[in-house]
């Protein structure tokens, strides 16, 4: 997640859309209660090269702003610019961008010399579009209707997309499966992925020319299910889609060549499927009231592939997030499947009394407890008994599972070793983790019990023991900016009511907080890796943006929407 803003997990499209039952008893259903990640929609300004454009829909023009200098160039596009997405393939001097038009169903190319001269490109696309993917080398742009956008279809249908080759400017129409919501592209940039209700349709991006309908590819093994409950993620590199179903039991690879399937039956009921970031495996994360377990799914699949289970005997967790090199994991819940009314753990009160640190394994209530929560290959817990079906196995109906996070690193052989797991002061809301793998942060329900009631927790992922850190803040946190290297990262801060509208500056390798005051409340965040700075666009009726250097020094450009733009 490089220079982009943490709005949750990592978009991954086709997901259920369960909603956070935390009052229902997996003890009364057999069936755990669903777990809602949740996503966010932040359209900010995006960089490219040194430059970052900011696109208006009141004047129907982009500002490009130069952050080495902070001069400004407001050129014109068509009416109702809004997804502005960087196009790969500029030098560091230069900038490249496709900004949808909205209004007039038309893409804008936008590409910025050293000199800061900027010439546009305009182009019809398909109506109704409200989403852009490029292609990792920048050769092809796909314009197409999110079903998971902010903006409902229309007349029309959400199933035509047009594919724009910029090199040489060639735009092809086709049309693909019902209610698109993503679009995946292999690291070659020579197939593309388009999920749909439908199932995935595969684009071979030398092959534009000769296609019409792109085929589509059923990835559930039952053609009627209910496509709301089912979460799609597709290993491009790999041509692989896995699928599961909220409720089932059942995960399925499709090899997207051959067409083959292949179904793993799990023994509890998967609630989260993640990929990691290579597309090599896939965790799916099985929670049980009896014990949690999570599963690696080795990719490609065949015949011979088995999913290979670790055990979390004293936990329930159904929720993991993947570090970016796949070699730690952070396992949490948002649900309580033991009810709303279920005390809060005694080590939480111990930390909120001042005693530093968690507690590693799931039965002692105290800080610093016993390890009693390592992780086996087999399923089962260091002392041999059982993480799923045990009976008097599992973790404490007397503890809240939303107020713990469980963290495992590969050891030496290349396995997941033993869990260590923490004890938060609330509710976990989201996870992210920091591009070099060091470091996590967790953002946090409200407080019911102190004052103020939000904050977010730094965790230290490169420690045996990790170090935390508990920052409260007066709104919710969110969203998060890691910086490239990951020693950096803003957290954006905005209540209305309260006048709250600040960030803060995190230092990622002393856990140090600085709060910077904005003029306006901000919106989103971004990165320019060409000047290394990172960038708060606000709220403004002008519009406002704040860069901030590593060296910690500020600048706001204000007004450039108007093209009068201020420094501050």
């Amino acid at each position: 997640m490089l220079g982009d803003a943490l709005t949750g997990l990592e978009g991954t499209g086709g997901e259920g859309a369960g909603t956070d039952s935390a009052s229902a008893s997996a003890g009364d259903t057999g069936e755990p209660p669903p777990q809602d990640e949740g996503e966010g929609d932040f359209r900010v300004p995006r960089a490219s090269g040194r430059f970052v454009y900011s696109a208006s829909t009141v004047s129907d023009s982009v500002a490009v702003i130069d952050s080495s200098n902070l001069a400004i160039d407001v050129v014109a596009v068509g009416r109702g610019p809004t997804v502005v997405v960087p196009i790969a393939g500029g030098g560091s001097d230069e900038g490249r961008v496709a900004v949808l038009d909205q209004g007039s169903n038309d893409l804008a190319l936008l590409a910025t010399t050293s000199d800061f001269t900027t010439a546009v490109t305009v182009r019809e696309v398909t109506a109704g579009a409200n989403n852009l993917a490029v292609s990792p080398d920048g050769a092809y742009v796909f314009v197409y209707h999110d079903v998971d956008g902010p903006e409902a279809q229309g007349p029309g249908s959400d199933q035509e997309l047009t594919v724009l080759a910029v090199a040489s400017d060639a735009s092809h129409a086709m049309t693909v499966g019902a209610h698109p919501r993503e679009v995946v592209f292999s690291s070659d940039a020579m197939r593309a992925y388009v999920i749909t209700d439908d199932g995935v349709n595969v684009v071979p991006l030398d092959a534009l020319g000769m296609l019409d309908k792109p085929d589509v590819i059923p990835v559930v093994s039952d053609p009627a299910v209910d496509p709301s409950t089912v979460e799609v993620h597709v290993a491009a590199d790999r041509d692989v889609a896995l699928s599961r179903v909220e409720g089932e039991r059942e995960i399925v690879a499709t090899d997207l060549v051959t067409r083959a399937q292949y179904a793993f039956s799990l023994p509890d009921i998967p609630t989260d499927l993640d990929l990691a970031q290579d597309g090599s495996f896939a965790i799916l994360t099985t929670p049980s009231v009896h014990g949690s377990r999570f599963y690696e799914l080795p990719l490609p699949v065949d015949g011979s592939t088995t999913p290979q289970p670790y055990g979390l005997p004293s936990e329930y967790v159904g929720l993991a997030q993947l570090s970016p090199q796949g070699d730690a994991l952070v396992l949490y819940s948002r649900v309580n499947p033991f009810g709303d009314e279920a005390p809060a753990a005694p080590g939480l009160q111990a930390n909120r009394g001042g005693v530093a640190g968690g507690s590693t394994g799931g039965s002692s209530g105290t800080a610093g407890g016993s390890s009693s929560g390592s992780s086996s290959s087999d399923g089962s817990s260091s002392d041999g008994s059982s993480s799923s079906g045990g009976g008097d196995t599992g973790p404490s109906p007397d503890e809240d599972p939303r107020q713990r996070v469980s963290l495992v690193r590969r050891d030496e052989t290349g396995a997941w070793g033993e869990a260590v797991t923490l004890f938060v002061d609330d509710p976990i809301a989201t996870v992210g983790i920091a591009p070099d793998g060091n470091d996590a942060m967790l953002l946090h329900e409200a407080s019911t019990t102190v004052q103020p009631a939000w904050s977010y927790t730094l965790v230290d992922l490169s420690k045996p023991f990790p170090v935390k850190k508990r920052q409260m803040t007066e709104a919710s946190p969110g969203p998060v900016l890691f910086t490239p290297e990951g020693d950096r990262a803003l957290v954006l801060l905005r209540d209305d009511e309260q006048g709250v509208q600040r960030i803060d500056l995190v230092d990622l390798r002393t856990f140090i907080v600085d709060a910077l005051e904005l003029g306006s409340p901000p919106e989103g965040a971004g990165y320019v890796d060409a000047t290394d700075k990172a960038f708060v666009s606000q709220e403004h009726p002008t519009g406002r943006i704040t860069f901030v250097a590593a060296d910690g020094s500020i600048e706001t450009v204000t007004g450039f929407r108007l093209n009068d733009a201020v420094k501050d």
